[in-house]
């Protein structure tokens, strides 16, 4: 499924914290993990050490609360 920004379920999503620091969301069977980290380099490390092949999308922060996935960790 695809949501207006462009993310897919199925793809890791990478976006700046308002409160500074970057967010990881990796996808699990049937959820997502939430990992924080205090840099993009970092967050783009993390991205590729769960799955070199994985399809990785940066997103801004403020998004819709379509794709927004504060339910599972706010930064």
């Amino acid at each position: 499924m695809l949501t207006t920004e462009g993310a897919d379920d199925a793809e890791i999503i990478i976006r700046p914290c308002d409160g500074g620091g970057w967010r990881v969301e990796i996808p699990c069977s049937n959820c997502f993990k939430v990992r924080l980290v205090s840099s993009q380099q970092e967050a783009f490390a993390l991205a590729q050490s769960h799955s070199a092949d994985a399809s990785i999308r940066v997103l801004p922060g403020n998004e819709s609360a379509e794709t927004n996935r504060d339910d599972l960790s706010s930064c």
